[in-house]
C-alpha cells in the first residue's frame, strides 16, 4: 500500500469508528517501522586527554618542550617522544615555521632566549584543551610581544594514546595585537614502536570524500528533521574540499568510530531544499565504525583499533635523555657539570635528574673509577655523559709532559673499561691550563663560564643565584658531585634553570652532538 493510501485508509477507520462507536481491531505484533542505521550522526569533539600525566616528570615517556622569544615574539610547546627522530621532527616543524615566520617579520635573527626565575616556563606538557579554545584566549595566554595579542602561539594537545599510537594536535595562531589573522591545525599521529608517522588527513584512502559524502549530507538533513530517503546529488569539487577538510581533523572515539569537524559554511542542495542555511560554525559528526573501515588506510585501521579496544598506552621505552638531538639553536640549552667524583652524593644527583628530565656530564676522576663502577655506568645508562677529570686531580702545569700524559690516558682507560664509552674530552683540575698541557692531553679541554663555588660552602640561597640566575644560552656550569650543598639543591636547581626556559644538557648536546673541537671551551657561545 502506499503512504497515500495508508493515510486514506487511516482516516476512513478513524471516521468509522467516531460514527459507529466500534472499537478498531489492533495488531499487537505491530510496530512502526524503523528509520535505517546511520553511517554517520552529529557528535560532539573528544575531550583532549592530561599530557601532563604522559610526561616524563610524572613518569611518562614524553618530553615536554617549550620555548618562549620576546624579540621575535613566539611562544610555543610541544611533546616529543625521545628516540623517535623522524617523528619528533615532524612534530616540531610547526614551531620551527612559526619561529622563521616570526623572525622575518619582526626583522630580527632568533637566538634562543631566557627568562627570571619565577617566569614559570618549567609548565612543559600540552596545556590541555588549548588547541580547542579561542584564538583571542590562545594569544592572551601566550602574552606575546611588547603589545598582547602581537606574534604567534603554538599550542598543543594530546588527542589519542593507545597501544604504539600517539597522536597530536598542534595549532599555530598569529594575531597583530587586534585579533587573530591565521589560525591553522595539523592532527599527527604515529606509531612510536615502527617510527611510521600520518597527518589526520594521511589516514584515509584517495576516495575518502566522495564515499562518505552522501552519509554526512543524509546525518545532516535527518537532524535538520527531514525524512527524506532520497538519493543524495553528486558533490562539487567544493564539496568535497570541504569533507577532505573534515577528514583533516579526525580523532579515533569510542567502539572505533572516527569524529571529524566539518568546517563552517558547508551545505549541500538537500540541506538548502529544506531552508538550512550554511552552519556559521563548524559540524561535528561521528563516523560509524562501519563506514570509517572502509575508507582508512591500514594504519588508519589500527589505529582505529587500537582506540577501539581500549589498549593502554604502551610506546617502547624512550631513549635516555642525554643520547637524543637537542637543537641548542631553537631551544635555549646549558650544560650543568659535575667534577671530582663519583662519591657518595653522586647517586642522590642522578636520582634527581630521573625525576626531572635532562642530562648532565661528569668529570670524573681515574682513581675513582673501580670504586664506582656501578655509578659510572648508572651515567651512561641513563644518558649522562662521563669525561676526563684526570687521575688524582693534580696542577697540570706543575707536571712534565709525560706525567700529564699518563693522568689523562690512565683516566681515560679506567673510564672506558667501566663504561664501555670512549672519553672525548678532559677538564683540567682547578681550569689551569696551557698550551704545553693541552697538546700533551690530546683532548679538548672543557673549563667552564659559570663558577658556583659550591666547593667553598655557600648557602643555598647563594648557589641558586650563581647556579641558576647567571648562565646564559650556551653556558657551561660547573658544581661538584662531591659536594654537600650540591647534592641538596640538585632538586631547586634543576626546577630554576627550567622554570627560566633552559634544557638541561650533555656537552656534546650541547655542542650539536659532537664533542667541542680542539681548543680550550668555556661556553658553546
Amino acid at each position: 500500500m502506499t503512504r497515500r493510501r495508508m493515510v486514506g485508509a487511516v482516516a476512513v477507520a478513524a471516521l468509522a469508528v467516531l460514527l459507529g462507536g466500534c472499537a478498531v481491531a489492533v495488531d499487537p505484533a505491530w510496530t512502526p517501522p524503523s528509520w535505517p542505521d546511520a553511517a554517520v550522526a552529529l557528535a560532539r569533539a573528544p575531550e583532549p586527554l592530561d599530557a601532563a600525566a604522559l610526561e616524563r616528570t610524572q613518569g611518562g615517556p614524553l618530553t615536554g618542550w617549550r620555548l618562549r622569544n620576546d624579540a621575535v615574539g613566539v611562544q610555543g610547546r610541544v611533546m616529543l617522544f625521545s628516540g623517535a627522530t623522524d617523528i619528533d621532527a615532524r612534530l616540531l616543524q610547526p614551531l620551527r615555521d612559526a619561529v622563521g615566520r616570526r623572525s622575518a617579520a619582526a626583522g630580527v635573527a632568533y637566538t634562543p632566549q631566557v627568562f627570571p626565575r619565577g617566569t614559570g616556563l618549567g609548565d612543559r606538557a600540552c596545556a590541555r584543551g588549548s588547541t580547542l579554545a579561542p584564538a583571542a584566549e590562545v594569544l592572551a595566554d601566550a602574552a606575546l610581544g611588547p603589545a598582547s595579542g602581537t606574534g604567534a602561539a603554538v599550542v598543543c594537545d594530546v588527542v589519542a594514546a593507545s597501544g604504539p599510537f600517539l597522536g597530536q594536535r598542534i595549532r599555530v595562531v598569529a594575531g597583530d595585537g587586534v585579533s587573530a589573522v591565521s589560525d591553522t591545525s595539523e592532527i599527527v599521529y604515529a606509531n612510536l614502536a615502527t617510527g611510521e608517522s600520518a597527518s589526520a588527513a594521511e589516514l584515509w584512502t584517495a576516495d575518502a570524500p566522495v564515499t562518505l559524502y552522501d552519509a554526512l549530507v543524509d546525518a545532516l538533513r535527518r537532524d535538520a528533521g527531514s525524512l527524506s530517503l532520497a538519493p543524495v546529488a553528486a558533490p562539487d569539487d567544493a564539496a568535497l574540499a570541504a569533507v577532505q577538510a573534515g577528514l583533516a581533523t579526525a580523532v579515533p572515539g569510542d567502539g572505533g568510530a572516527f569524529v571529524v569537524t566539518l568546517p563552517a559554511g558547508f551545505t549541500a542542495p538537500e540541506l538548502q531544499a529544506l531552508g538550512v542555511p550554511a552552519d556559521p560554525e563548524a559540524e561535528t559528526v561521528a563516523l560509524s565504525p562501519a563506514v570509517a573501515a572502509t575508507v582508512l588506510t591500514p594504519f588508519g585501521q589500527a589505529l582505529g583499533a587500537a582506540v577501539a579496544q581500549a589498549e593502554p598506552f604502551a610506546p617502547p621505552t624512550p631513549a635516555p635523555a642525554g643520547s637524543v638531538p637537542v637543537d641548542c639553536a631553537l631551544f635555549p640549552c646549558l650544560s650543568l657539570t659535575y667534577d671530582d667524583g663519583p662519591g657518595p652524593l653522586t647517586e642522590g644527583i642522578l636520582d634527581a635528574y630521573a625525576r626531572s628530565g635532562g642530562a648532565a656530564t661528569f668529570f670524573a676522576m681515574g682513581e675513582k673509577a673501580a670504586p664506582y663502577g656501578g655509578t659510572l655506568r648508572r651515567m651512561i645508562a641513563e644518558g649522562h655523559l662521563v669525561e676526563n677529570h684526570t687521575w688524582n686531580h693534580p696542577h697540570l702545569p706543575t707536571l712534565d709532559t709525560p706525567a700529564v700524559q699518563r693522568q689523562i690516558a690512565d683516566t681515560s682507560r679506567a673510564l672506558e673499561a667501566q663504561t664501555g664509552q670512549p672519553v672525548t674530552m678532559f677538564r683540567p683540575p682547578y681550569g689551569d691550563i696551557t698550551t704545553r698541557v693541552l697538546e700533551a692531553a690530546g683532548l679538548p679541554a672543557v673549563v667552564w663560564d659559570v663558577d658556583t663555588f659550591d666547593w667553598q660552602g655557600p648557602s643555598s640561597d647563594t648557589l641558586l643565584a650563581r647556579a641558576v640566575d647567571l648562565p646564559r644560552p650556551g653556558s657551561i656550569v660547573l658544581q661538584h658531585d662531591i659536594q654537600p650543598i650540591t647534592g641538596q639543591t640538585i632538586d631547586a636547581v634543576l626546577a630554576g634553570v627550567r622554570d627560566r626556559g633552559f634544557t638541561p644538557v650533555t656537552v656534546t648536546q650541547l655542542f650539536g652532538g659532537r664533542p667541542p673541537g680542539p681548543g680550550i671551551w668555556r661556553s658553546a657561545r
